[in-house]
């Protein structure tokens, strides 16, 4: 009793696992990326700071230029990483849908073998009923003889 079909369903297993991974390494890069976010929002906001506290008092032109042209690199870096992250959500968003296609066809090979296990158990039972209801026929006919 072999079910010919072991081999596809360990590649389909084998398979799931390879897009479990990738799931995990598209996620991981997403983290990555609102970390990232973060750190750009913090860095926006400890700016702004100081160029709140420049604003104050004696104002040179120069160093609050350079704070504003600070501010808008950091800006601009904001809205890199943003679309960076929309990108890597659709990233992550495909490897999810993969995922899911892998489960699927795993479980549908599971099937298959649950299928198979139960018809090859139902005729070893049957063979089994068989050589009993011989042996019972058998016997019959000798105590009767």
């Amino acid at each position: 009793m072999r079910f010919r079909f072991e081999p596809i369903l360990n590649l389909r297993k084998h398979h799931e696992d390879s897009c479990r991974t990738q799931l995990y390494k598209e996620e991981t890069k997403l983290i990555k990326i609102q970390e990232e976010i973060n750190a750009w929002n913090s860095n926006k906001e400890h700016q702004q700071k100081k160029v709140k506290a420049m604003s104050v008092g004696i104002i040179k032109p120069d160093i609050l230029a350079c704070s504003s042209e600070c501010l808008e690199y950091i800006r601009q870096k904001q809205i890199e990483t943003k679309n960076r992250k929309i990108v890597q959500e659709e990233q992550r968003n495909i490897a999810r849908e993969l995922l899911i296609d892998a489960r699927k066809e795993k479980k549908t090979m599971e099937k298959l073998k649950e299928q198979f296990i139960a018809r090859e158990e139902k005729r070893m039972m049957d063979l089994e009923q068989k050589k009993i209801d011989e042996v019972a026929v058998n016997q019959f006919h000798r105590d009767k003889g």
